[in-house]
């Protein structure tokens, strides 16, 4: 389960979003002037999708017996993802303001977590053309 590459790309994009719900995406400048630290579990939504891109990550890795419907999940995974990023810019530019933040490390994880996804959906994808290569051969 775990020697395969795409178990790994899996289990790096749950502790992605575990760092990303726990670690600090960026300072917010308050109207007196003040900086105040935000992480995701102060923005409830964003939170809740990281959650379910962790948890469908994590479920992703078990099935590995079924190739063609762990590649669906991690396509689901992916949509997840970008809709993630997408969650976090618009909240970003509507409510808060670009001109009114900072970033942090945090900011970026979401871009890791949609590199790991995307990397392990290449990778159960390469496996099963391995596979279905060596069913001709027989």
């Amino acid at each position: 389960m775990i020697q395969r590459i795409q178990s790994v790309y899996l289990l790096l994009v749950v502790i992605a979003c575990v760092a990303y719900i726990f670690v600090p995406f960026g300072l917010v400048k308050n109207p007196d002037g003040t900086l105040e630290t935000w992480a995701i579990k102060q923005v409830v939504p964003i939170m809740i999708v990281a959650i379910v891109i962790a948890v469908v990550a994590f479920a992703s890795i078990f099935l590995f017996n079924n190739r063609k419907n762990q590649m669906k999940v991690v396509l689901v995974n992916i949509v997840l993802s970008v809709m993630l990023i997408g969650l976090f810019l618009f909240g970003l530019t509507q409510h808060i303001g670009i001109q009114n933040y900072i970033f942090k490390i945090g900011a970026i994880l979401p871009i890791f977590i949609l590199l790991f996804n995307m990397l392990a959906y290449g990778s159960i994808k390469s496996d099963e053309a391995l596979v279905k290569s060596m069913d001709r051969l027989r």
